[in-house]
């Protein structure tokens, strides 16, 4: 799935890589910046494209990474953290949303395809609080249906989030009403996994969960970044983190896990 949606994402971006999408819906949302670097020019539009097809990039390394590293190791938290990983590549659709608004899509064709993402999302952000519960002794064994709850749970955040149709961000996706409300949730939700994670390490008294603790918060932070900026060097930062983090993850529960 992940590869899938890198490929579709990145054939959905070529108008915006190539300037043939008219940023005016930008324009007139006030979400529309350009800056001058190294003397080449960058606008927020192509800077943000490059950055959600780098985001489903990274989801198809991830998951490839995860694929390789444990054919002989069971863990619940990677369980849940791939599906964290393929929510993120869903970040590669964002594109196709303004794709669709500049060519004059239907509204509700538009706002379908940023339900998907925020879908993505807020999914990706259950699966990962799910995975922090495991960490602390959660046990469930059929995991199946605790990542369809979550998807349904996920797909619902999304239907009831208030969409403002007509206007942009930066994130060339329609902008979210009581955006405060979400970025707080968001926050509150992120702060608990990493409770969760620092709680496992002393209750377990295994020092690996402190180092996933620490990639957990790299990850997010990185997420965040790569969500809401556009300035390239911002991007990359974020991008960094996301990598960094995700590795700490998935490196130091394969190791807990062997050893187990």
């Amino acid at each position: 799935m992940a590869c899938l949606v890198f490929v579709a994402g990145f054939f959905l971006s070529l108008p915006i890589l190539g300037g043939n999408v008219d940023p005016a819906l930008l324009k007139a949302s006030g979400s529309y910046y350009y800056l001058r670097l190294f003397k080449v020019g960058v606008d927020s539009p192509r800077a943000t494209t490059v950055a959600a097809l780098l985001s489903g990039l990274f989801s198809v390394l991830c998951l490839g990474y995860i694929l390789r590293s444990f054919r002989k190791t069971v863990s619940s938290e990677i369980f849940f953290f791939a599906f964290g990983a393929l929510s993120i590549g869903l970040e590669a659709l964002r594109p196709f949303v303004f794709c669709l608004a500049a060519q004059g899509a239907p509204a509700s064709l538009i706002l379908i395809a940023t339900r998907l993402v925020l879908a993505g999302r807020a999914t990706g952000l259950l699966a990962l609080f799910c995975a922090s519960l495991y960490a602390v002794g959660f046990h469930n064994e059929k995991l199946g249906s605790a990542a369809a709850a979550i998807l349904m749970l996920g797909c619902a955040v999304a239907v009831v989030i208030p969409l403002n149709t007509g206007v942009y961000e930066t994130s060339l996706m329609v902008r979210p009403g009581f955006r405060g409300y979400l970025s707080l949730l968001a926050v509150i939700a992120g702060l608990a996994i990493l409770a969760d994670f620092i709680y496992a390490s002393f209750s377990s008294g295994e020092a690996p969960y402190r180092i996933v603790a620490l990639g957990s918060g790299a990850a997010l932070l990185g997420q965040a970044l790569i969500v809401t900026q556009w300035q390239p060097f911002t991007l990359l930062l974020g991008l960094g983190l996301l990598g960094i983090g995700s590795w700490l993850i998935i490196s130091r529960l394969h190791a807990y896990y062997l050893w187990q």
